[in-house]
């Protein structure tokens, strides 16, 4: 039996699969019925900002201190859990629209709650994947997850307009809250594995456990950073996109629209292409790490908006390569027992990383430009990368043992 028809008769990974496609899309649908909310109140770019921020910053609070709850609590109880309450204040908005009594800052409550929503899904995500299925297809599996959240990336803006366009912000609001919940009735039919393990410390002594075992671990460690300035990068782009298209490349909205969805379709060909590369482990992790900073840097030099898009589309196929396979290793470099909570520190510093590129790109690129900071930007993953190829330092990444999972 191959690995691939082996996954698509697990009911479990069929469940947590399309679970998360669903709470893709619903959460996607529902950013964007979001900012048109804010907007449409305040038509305030800074009220956008502030949007964010809400979502970031107690996302990290709760991130710095939720990992031993992860490896403590059922996962899946706690994803069912976290889409349940996802689902429901959507509704919030729904109902107060509907009488006239929405406000700004009832829209930035929902976005709070789902800032402290996401740092016990995600987490528990990742850990409860290994113990559904067998090892040899922990890649394969992470390829479908990454690539299907992609692809709900990118059609949840096209689909989301379309909706709006044609119906209103309160149908799509219907749809938002009927996806998350749908996606936790369908996390119902996950047959979770009982973990088995030591007598539980406290809070304390685990939370401890969780990051010593992170930063003192290179491996760990170093999967993280790396992600990290990837996601720095992100930060930055979801700031200068549409200064970049509208403003450099002097485009239309339906063009930034074309340009952002380049990167999402990139990443769902890497994650198709991922399972049939038969190169594996850190040479294929740090390669696709330098293309990525290479797409940075050209687009320092382009003018042209299709070659912009296509540079977004190799960008998107190399960070699939990058994010599968770092996800991956992650994965076989711990056992489960404690995966949950090294998670949630690793999930704290990539955050950390994103939220520092939405400040830096707000910044510098008031300061110095767009393009000079994408260049900056590109060269930065560029060292990184030719560093973890070349220095004998990160030979540890190249022949670390898997854990039993």
């Amino acid at each position: 039996m191959t690995t691939k028809s082996s996954l698509f008769k697990n009911r479990s990974f069929l469940s947590v699969w399309s679970g998360n496609a669903a709470s893709e899309l619903g959460g996607a649908f529902g950013t964007f019925c979001n900012s048109i909310l804010v907007f449409q109140l305040t038509g305030s770019g800074l009220a956008l900002g502030s949007m964010w921020i809400l979502y970031y910053v107690p996302s990290l609070l709760l991130q710095f201190v939720i990992g031993p709850f992860i490896d403590r609590w059922s996962r899946k109880r706690i994803m069912i859990f976290s889409q349940l309450v996802r689902g429901t204040v959507f509704l919030v908005p729904l109902f107060l629209l509907y009488i006239n009594e929405l406000e700004v800052w009832h829209v930035y409550a929902v976005q709070l709650v789902i800032g402290l929503i996401t740092p016990l899904y995600v987490p528990a995500n990742q850990a409860i994947t290994p113990t559904l299925v067998k090892e040899g297809e922990l890649h394969q599996a992470n390829a479908y997850l990454d690539g299907t959240a992609r692809l709900m990336s990118f059609l949840a803006p096209v689909l989301a307009g379309v909706v709006i366009e044609f119906t209103s912000v309160q149908v799509t609001l219907y749809f938002v809250s009927g996806l998350l919940l749908s996606s936790g009735l369908l996390l119902l039919l996950v047959e979770e594995r009982k973990q088995v393990g030591a007598i539980r410390a406290s809070w304390w002594s685990e939370m401890k456990v969780g990051y010593r075992m992170f930063f003192q671990n290179p491996v760990l460690l170093w999967l993280g950073v790396f992600l990290g300035f990837v996601q720095f990068g992100v930060g930055v782009t979801l700031i200068t996109t549409l200064p970049y298209i509208t403003t450099e490349l002097n485009g239309s909205y339906a063009d930034y629209g074309y340009f952002m969805a380049g990167f999402p379709v990139g990443y769902i060909l890497g994650a198709v292409l991922v399972p049939k590369i038969k190169m594996k482990g850190l040479g294929l992790m740090i390669g696709s790490l330098f293309i990525g900073g290479l797409t940075f840097i050209a687009l320092y030099f382009i003018d042209w908006l299709p070659l912009a898009i296509l540079t977004e589309v190799v960008g998107g196929v190399a960070m699939a390569v990058f994010s599968i396979q770092n996800l991956t290793l992650f994965q076989k470099s711990i056992s489960n027992s404690m995966l949950g909570k090294v998670a949630s520190v690793r999930l704290l510093l990539i955050r950390t990383f994103m939220l520092a590129g939405i400040v830096v790109g707000g910044l510098l690129s008031e300061l110095w430009g767009i393009r000079p900071l994408y260049l900056l930007i590109g060269i930065v993953i560029c060292i990184v990368s030719v560093c973890g190829t070349v220095l004998p330092y990160f030979k540890f990444l190249r022949n670390f043992k898997a854990v039993d999972v």
